[in-house]
């Protein structure tokens, strides 16, 4: 290999005591006091730092599909405190040992450098620390076991009866044909893998039953509906917010149209609760997404309760006068923003249930 930058020509076999995979791979990882278990045979350090020295520069992107102990990303680091570099990593690994080795071992390379038996053998130096990560995301994906495990069948007597018929297993396969075609499309709607809509009226509380890798235990994990979203409509997030609470009384007027009671309070543990992350989308638009739990629920006087406040708290947050400022407003539920556009507005105003779910399962085009 050789790259275009100042350095010496990188040679075909290299066999320097630093690619040791013993000293510099297994005994660091060790020393660092994290239990490598079924990981056995962690890569040199140095291997790898010197692979994404010869083919990147000082802000490149490093993607590792097998990231296996985090080699990888340790690599990344190292390299960054010595050059002073801004790379980034994205590492991908779907074994148990993820937890176990592999975010355990940037954690703590993180923290400082050099470690023994366990503990750290120095603290960083201050250059050291201003040139290591702040902060590392961990995105964790719903497998297709778990896709499998949260369908939730509604299935009555009578057609369960005619699958079990002789008729129903003979040789055009009714059975078969019924389970891939009707079974998923109609019987499985509404369960949480295959995104239950009803349940966006409290985006906190969104929930997957995940299996625990090597076992047939499951346990209820929350699904973050927010950074899943940002995700499917592809938003570079310039801005999320804090969570506001509010609470308000209502009541109705003389013509029976309802309306606050006083005003709009903004309190710990209040009713409605509000987040907003803004951002642009891949084609350019200033995008705002509002999420909110709606605890009206889906009755008339719930949502008309639940809209009322979304008004008051729009108004109050001063979108609807700022219309330069977004193009593209989400938000989860129905509401009436659009009527409070002035007539020169250009802001729409978009379902975050109906994009997700297209964006989820649309195959046209794919």
């Amino acid at each position: 290999m050789k790259i275009a930058k100042v350095s010496d020509q990188f040679k075909t076999v290299w066999y320097s005591p630093r690619y040791n995979a013993g000293d510099n791979g297994t005994r660091l990882v060790r020393e660092m006091g994290v239990p490598l278990g079924e990981f056995d045979y962690p890569k040199s350090l140095f291997n790898t730092r010197d692979c994404v020295f010869a083919v990147s520069d000082r802000d490149a992107l490093i993607l590792d599909y097998f990231a296996g102990s985090g080699t990888t990303g340790h690599a990344v680091i190292h390299l960054n405190r010595e050059d002073g570099g801004h790379r980034q990593f994205i590492l991908v690994e779907q074994g148990s040992y993820f937890d176990t080795v592999l975010l355990p071992r940037l954690k703590k390379v993180t923290f400082t450098p050099e470690w023994k038996d366990g503990k750290p053998k120095r603290l960083a130096t201050a250059e050291e620390a201003e040139r290591s990560p702040r902060i590392m995301k961990v995105v964790r994906l719903e497998s297709y076991e778990d896709t499998l495990s949260n369908l939730e069948l509604k299935r009555t007597q009578e057609q369960q009866g005619l699958l079990d018929l002789a008729a129903a297993q003979g040789a055009d396969r009714l059975k078969e044909q019924y389970l891939l075609r009707y079974l998923l499309d109609v019987e499985t709607r509404g369960s949480q893998s295959l995104l239950n809509v009803a349940a966006f009226s409290d985006p906190t509380a969104y929930k997957l039953k995940v299996k625990r890798p090597g076992t047939d235990e499951s346990r209820e994990v929350n699904v973050d509906l927010i950074e899943t979203f940002n995700w499917l409509i592809g938003l570079t997030v310039q801005h999320m917010a804090a969570p506001q609470t509010f609470s308000a009384e209502t009541e109705r007027d003389g013509e029976g149209r309802l309306r606050l009671k006083g005003r709009l309070r903004q309190e710990a543990g209040g009713r409605w609760w509000f987040r907003t992350v803004t951002g642009t989308t891949p084609d350019g638009r200033r995008t705002l997404v509002i999420w909110r739990k709606r605890p009206g629920g889906e009755t008339a006087e719930g949502v008309e309760q639940d809209n009322l406040i979304l008004d008051e708290w729009f108004t109050r947050q001063g979108y609807s006068s700022r219309d330069s400022e977004f193009d593209l407003i989400y938000v989860n539920g129905g509401n009436n923003l659009e009527n409070l556009k002035a007539p020169d507005d250009t802001w729409k105003v978009r379902l975050i249930e109906e994009d997700f779910f297209r964006l989820m399962f649309e195959t046209e085009g794919v």
